[in-house]
């Protein structure tokens, strides 16, 4: 499976910057998957304007509520949804839970207080899960699915990866099972974003699989959680639908969307020191256009082991989180300039001088 091993670096707690305070809108989020006195995670406020870093909720301390295990993807959910008031950053956890079969969490914007939503590894609470490393809240809207989708890629059929629906209870029902027939299998569904339609009628949820695909390049999935169907509106191993990466190893691991449903899916293990790729995406006809390569140089700040990418709307352009760049390897989050691909360095880990830091940022997200 072409997925990265994840390194365990070593870590002696927070240095520089105290805990965040309650979150406002607009506020850039990142996850850490190895954060801490105790390598448990922790979630981070990221200042926008000069990339300043604060704890809003350590993993390892379980004065905050459930301690973490492997805290690896983050959403925000908005306060109508589940009835959880003032609403929630909802956090995967891809050994918590019962078996370290996975947990997700919902951690208070007003406190950093977590609590445990869904126990993957409880069978009561319905389908088992594996290795959970993907959320996402959909918001209500006119006459369109809304709720809460976890992305498993080694559930399912086959180990081939399921999209759970969580309710405010914990409870799960099994939305996609990319390994069953009824649609396109998938091999590796890692990452997901909510494609907007107009007025929010015919929207859906875009998956990308690592490893699905032509010569095992990976695709870009459609979902429609009413019907639960999918549909492949990418693959990426297929040179007719554009930019294909000649190595073999390369493997979709992040999808964002702008306002204005333009479609990035960030590809992982590509370039010459396998720093990763930005690119467009034609959700009509599946055509994908390079952006940015991590890589260049003479684009800007370059990556090392990009994980995740969000939109970020005060740059109208792109977030993406790098485990392994900055000062000592121990992270990195970048703005990409969509239309260029120029990519500025907005906030170093491993820089004490911008606050609490880091040791394996794993992804983004802004609270709405």
């Amino acid at each position: 499976m072409k997925h990265r091993l994840l390194t365990c670096l070593l870590c002696a707690g927070f240095t520089g910057g105290a805990f965040a305070a309650s979150l406002s809108p607009g506020t850039l989020l990142a996850i850490d998957q190895t954060a801490g006195a105790q390598q448990r995670g922790a979630l981070f406020t990221v200042n926008q304007s000069n990339g300043q870093r604060t704890v809003f909720s350590d993993f390892n301390s379980s004065a905050q509520g459930a301690v973490g295990v492997d805290p690896n993807a983050l959403a925000w959910m908005a306060p109508q949804l589940l009835g959880l008031i003032p609403g929630a950053v909802l956090v995967t956890d891809g050994s918590g839970g019962t078996g370290q079969r996975g947990a997700l969490y919902a951690v208070n914007p007003s406190s950093g207080q977590r609590t445990l939503l869904s126990d993957f590894g409880d069978a009561t609470q319905g389908p088992l899960g594996l290795y959970p490393q993907a959320v996402l809240a959909v918001p209500p809207g006119l006459l369109s699915w809304s709720g809460v989708l976890v992305c498993d890629p080694y559930a399912g059929t086959n180990g081939q990866g399921a999209l759970f629906s969580v309710e405010a209870n914990g409870h799960r029902t099994t939305i996609i099972d990319f390994g069953d027939t009824s649609g396109y299998q998938g091999t590796y569904p890692d990452s997901m974003a909510l494609y907007g339609g107009l007025l929010g009628l015919g929207r859906s949820v875009l998956v990308a699989d690592g490893s699905a695909g032509t010569s095992q390049h990976g695709v870009l999935f459609r979902i429609d959680p009413v019907a639960k169907t999918r549909t492949v509106i990418s693959d990426f191993g297929d040179s007719s639908q554009g930019w294909v990466d000649p190595n073999p190893a390369s493997t979709p691991i992040g999808v964002a969307v702008s306002p204005g449903n333009q479609v990035y899916v960030l590809v992982a293990e590509v370039g010459a020191h396998d720093a990763g790729y930005v690119v467009r995406v034609d959700p009509s006809s599946g055509y994908r256009t390079l952006v940015s390569n991590l890589d260049d140089t003479s684009q800007g700040a370059v990556a090392v082991n990009p994980t995740g990418v969000t939109w970020l709307p005060q740059f109208g352009g792109l977030g993406v989180s790098d485990s392994l760049a900055g000062t000592n390897g121990n992270g990195a989050v970048f703005v990409v300039n969509p239309a260029t691909g120029a990519r500025t360095l907005l906030s170093d880990f491993g820089n004490a001088g911008q606050g609490a830091t880091g040791t394996e940022p794993s992804g983004l997200t802004v609270t709405q």
